[in-house]
């Protein structure tokens, strides 16, 4: 019964889903009890890695959009983790947005797995295998979109 055979296969999709996304939270949760707001963590090695892009923040003396790219890069990590529902266009469109303020494909593209790079580090022995592997997943669908043509 093909139909039957569809059901499960999308239910078992949900249950990995639901999985990474618990997962995903559980390493947020502990990152930030362990260092608290992470932003400057993450910037540090992006701006280590690009130093070209620290002057794109030059009017973010307060640390605001910064804190906001963060956010919204969370809730983009959160929903390809679980029901993929919006993070592909999200990602998408925010490839050409930050292309024509002449950000580099290749830096948007380092940008996620930097974010997960601080988080693993912040959480220490308390990234379990599940979380690793949500982040891998998510990690490469992200990369997989970046990769993309427009």
């Amino acid at each position: 019964m093909p139909g039957l055979t569809a059901r499960a296969s999308i239910a078992a999709m949900d249950d990995h889903a639901t999985d990474h996304h618990r997962a995903i939270t559980a390493s947020l949760e502990l990152a930030a009890t362990r260092i608290g707001d992470p932003t400057t963590a993450v910037y540090a090695r992006l701006f280590a890695r690009h130093p070209a892009m620290a002057q794109e923040f030059w009017r973010d003396t307060a640390g605001n959009i910064r804190g906001e790219m963060l956010t919204r890069s969370f809730e983009v990590i959160l929903d390809l983790a679980g029901p993929r529902a919006w993070g592909d266009q999200f990602l998408g469109t925010e490839i050409h947005t930050h292309a024509a303020y002449g950000i580099p494909p290749a830096v948007f593209a380092d940008f996620l797995p930097i974010v997960g790079d601080v988080i693993r580090e912040a959480c220490g022995d308390g990234f379990t295998p599940a979380m690793a592997a949500a982040w891998q997943d998510v990690l490469a669908h992200a990369a997989r979109l970046a990769a993309l043509p427009g």
